[in-house]
């Protein structure tokens, strides 16, 4: 353990599982926390659309801020507001600047962590850590899920968020200390097409997205009627299938390369996808949850790796931000949209939300061989660097 913590990269990767292990918390419990301070369904959904259309409104500003700030400095800005937020939220004041508040700081994390650990290890070694940071990150929504479920017991909805302040604060003294890195302003002359070619099927699968994953809770907890500490459970164990399913990306990229790893892994969810909306069988519905999320997420780390090939060191910050504050535009507006039609339909909306959901997967699915053709050909493979 003490050989771990002395590498920073290692370092960044466990205050990254507290940071997630506390981001998980509010991210599984908002929407219930939402319910219990009295807030209907449509405004659960501009609640959501707000916590990530923050980032898009502040993406290009902090692409520039970023590099000057520093990847280091710019993560304990994020750590302050992330507490500072959580804080007023977890007690009920100031609801929405909270939330707006809450999402500046995962812009921050987002603009900063992923070039910072580029810069920490080698390119041959990319994928294997970028898979164990996700993996890790992702498996510890199985706990916190599991600690939201029993606190809702303990304490009550209304005060589960203030126990995610905790995991936030002990992320703090392991980003202290590790090497600083500068980048510079993204340069965007010239790039317009790659950009294009690396966002395009990643963000028009965040739409879909955003029309059913912030409500997986509520959905399954009406459909079948379970008490938040089972619809916790269940929360629980996909997050430690996704998390298992990263582990093994490594070995999958080194069978069929990035890209073909992140088209099979996402091609195959989408009939679970159909189980989770359709089935009318609880347990069957369970293992669609976990194997959707698992193979749908997996992917995650090794576009992270991938789009670092096509990338020069300097426009990493931007990029991410970027296609980070893209994502969460459509996702936000995906759940503004999801929460109109819930209010008007009931648990029938959900019905038109998953074919939804299900045709923006499939078209930006379609969309990766396109996307990467050209930039092999420009670029080379771009499959051995990483």
């Amino acid at each position: 353990m003490t050989r771990l913590l002395a590498s920073p990269a290692y370092r960044l990767v466990l205050a990254s599982f507290l940071w997630s292990f506390g981001g998980n918390l509010v991210y599984f419990f908002l929407n219930f926390h939402l319910e219990a301070l009295g807030f209907g369904r449509q405004a659960i959904g501009l609640a959501q659309a707000l916590l990530l259309f923050t980032g898009v409104v502040f993406a290009l500003p902090l692409a520039y801020l970023i590099p000057r700030l520093g990847y280091l400095r710019s993560l304990h800005l994020a750590f302050l507001l992330a507490v500072g937020s959580g804080l007023l939220l977890g007690l009920g004041l100031l609801v929405f600047p909270s939330l707006a508040g809450y999402g500046l700081a995962g812009a921050l994390l987002q603009g900063a962590a992923a070039p910072l650990m580029a810069r920490l290890v080698p390119p041959g070694r990319r994928v294997a850590l970028f898979s164990l940071q996700a993996a890790l990150t992702t498996a510890s929504g199985f706990f916190s899920t599991l600690l939201a479920g029993f606190l809702s017991e303990w304490v009550g909805a209304r005060w589960v968020l203030l126990f995610a302040l905790p995991f936030f604060l002990m992320a703090v003294p392991l980003v202290l200390g590790l090497p600083e890195g500068e980048g510079q302003a993204p340069r965007f002359r010239g790039r317009f097409g790659v950009w294009l070619r690396l966002l395009l099927p990643q963000v028009v699968i965040g739409l879909g997205a955003g029309l059913v994953i912030p409500f997986l809770n509520l959905f399954l907890k009406e459909k079948f009627g379970l008490t938040y500490g089972a619809t916790g459970f269940v929360f629980a164990l996909s997050s430690l299938a996704t998390g298992l399913a990263m582990l093994l990306q490594p070995l999958l990229v080194r069978r069929v390369g990035k890209l073909g790893a992140i088209v099979l892994v996402q091609a195959l969810s989408l009939p679970f996808l159909a189980l989770l909306a359709w089935a009318p069988w609880l347990p069957v519905v369970t293992l669609a949850l976990l194997v959707r999320g698992a193979l749908m997420n997996a992917a995650g780390p090794v576009y992270a790796a991938l789009v670092m090939d096509y990338l020069e060191d300097g426009e990493r910050p931007g990029f991410f931000l970027v296609e980070s504050g893209i994502w969460s535009l459509l996702f936000a507006l995906g759940s503004a949209l999801s929460g109109v039609a819930q209010e008007a339909l009931g648990l029938a909306a959900f019905h038109y939300l998953f074919a939804a959901t299900l045709t923006l997967y499939a078209l930006g699915i379609a969309l990766w061989p396109w996307a990467f053709g050209r930039l092999r050909a420009a670029y080379g493979e771009g499959e051995g660097s990483s």
